[in-house]
């Protein structure tokens, strides 16, 4: 095995849906990473989008725990943020939650539909400058909702968007979702 490169891999993306092609194929790749030695850790995002009106019964970060564990992953190298409900959330609350607190700043960024140089640097914009990103390329499908969310960072986020204000992360609305 290689000595790990990264402190944390930080998967922005995910999906209510358990057995979702989206989810299954963010966890074969975290795993991998995982596997392959690249980083001791990884943070699964996510609670429930802003756009569901009820609560699924689990976290997308939960869901994708389980998926990882269920691909050889202890659960002590899982670490979950089960308050965000978009993109700018998962990044906001995994770095004040989770990074910020254990240090973590040499980062491997998996997030689905991210391909472009332009959307990755929108998504580098919502980190603070003490983080060192990388990003793994990946093949995964993306779902709808993180269509949406990457659609929110082109239109608000990007350089050529400076003077907009920044846009502040949704609050999780579904009925019977877990409070803050």
């Amino acid at each position: 095995m290689t000595q790990d490169l990264f402190d944390a891999l930080v998967i922005l993306g995910g999906s209510s849906t358990r057995q979702s092609e989206t989810l299954i194929g963010i966890a074969d790749a975290a795993a991998q990473t995982f596997q392959q030695g690249l980083t001791p850790s990884i943070i699964t995002t996510g609670c429930c989008h802003h756009t569901f009106d009820i609560f699924p019964g689990r976290t997308e970060a939960q869901c994708l725990r389980d998926l990882l564990m269920a691909r050889d992953v202890p659960s002590g190298n899982i670490f979950t943020e089960e308050r965000s409900a978009d993109l700018l959330g998962r990044c906001h609350f995994s770095q004040q939650e989770i990074l910020i607190p254990c240090a973590w700043y040499h980062l491997l960024v998996l997030c689905p539909g991210a391909l472009s140089q332009e959307l990755r640097s929108g998504i580098e914009a919502l980190f603070t400058s003490d983080f060192s990103l990388q990003w793994l390329d990946s093949d995964v499908a993306i779902s709808e909702a993180q269509r949406l969310d990457l659609a929110d960072i082109s239109q608000g986020m990007l350089p050529k968007n400076q003077n907009k204000p920044r846009i502040e992360p949704r609050r999780v609305t579904a009925k019977g979702a877990p409070s803050d």
